[in-house]
């Protein structure tokens, strides 16, 4: 489960940035909030119980109850004001969110900023960013969260699932493919390996509507007839990552002929 922030929690963050001095802005798990970001539940709680305030690094660190201070080196390029609030913007988040972040978690971060629908920021500025603060905190995370980016990519867990296989030595699957029947539209699957017609679907809870699941199965059975196989991942899977991809890898051999 995504947390975000509702209209209180804005206010309230407004409030506090206020009170601090006008240098102050919004930084890390807490910037990534305010811009909608993905982030894993635990660190998007922690984000508005105790949210992190920075400074342009030749600044005093804030010192606050309840909050965690930073002095980062920032330019004019970097802050930004949404709804009244300063923050570092989408790009700079994604460079301090690299010290913190696992290399799946940073990649669902690069995959929205550079979503094809509605992109943040382009793979090119990913790119200049990241070069921009190379052999810092994160360097490492950011080089392969840009090299498993994709703009296709629409879930956090549809990214970490990608990551997981691609981090393991599988090939990479295509995001989000449209899978037709001569001129008739058939589905569109989370991730597919083409070669092996093996389509991989993550089910989040609302997969369990009765609805959801009658129709779930009908688009499974019309799938099947055309050959493809299919193979559904929860979020319990994730819990034991290699026995995921030991499933994933036995599907692979059993290639079609």
């Amino acid at each position: 489960m995504r947390v975000t922030h509702d209209h209180e929690d804005h206010e309230r963050l407004g409030a506090l940035l206020r009170a601090l001095p006008a240098s102050a802005f919004f930084c890390g798990p807490t910037a990534a909030l305010l811009q909608g970001l993905p982030l894993p539940s635990p660190v998007a709680s922690r984000a508005l119980k105790t949210p992190v305030v920075g400074v342009p690094d030749d600044h005093v660190r804030v010192r606050r109850p309840g909050t965690v201070g930073r002095r980062l080196l920032v330019d004019t390029r970097d802050i930004v004001v949404g709804n009244g609030i300063r923050c570092t913007s989408p790009l700079r988040t994604w460079v301090e969110l690299a010290a913190s972040l696992s290399v799946p978690q940073l990649t669902t971060i690069s995959d929205r900023l550079i979503f094809h629908r509605s992109p943040l920021a382009s793979r090119k500025e990913l790119e200049s960013i990241h070069r921009r603060f190379l052999g810092g905190r994160g360097s490492k995370a950011r080089r392969l969260a840009i090299d498993l980016a994709n703009d296709r990519a629409e879930s956090p867990r549809e990214t970490e699932l990608r990551v997981l296989l691609v981090m393991a030595g599988l090939p990479e699957p295509e995001c989000n493919v449209e899978i037709f029947h001569g001129q008739r539209f058939v589905a569109r699957v989370d991730l597919l390996y083409r070669h092996a017609r093996l389509i991989i679907e993550y089910d989040g809870d609302h997969h369990r509507d009765p609805h959801q699941w009658s129709r779930d199965q009908s688009r499974r059975a019309e799938l099947e007839s055309l050959g493809y196989r299919m193979t559904v991942v929860t979020a319990r899977d994730f819990d034991d990552p290699a026995a995921l991809i030991a499933r994933i890898r036995r599907l692979l051999a059993r290639t079609p002929a």
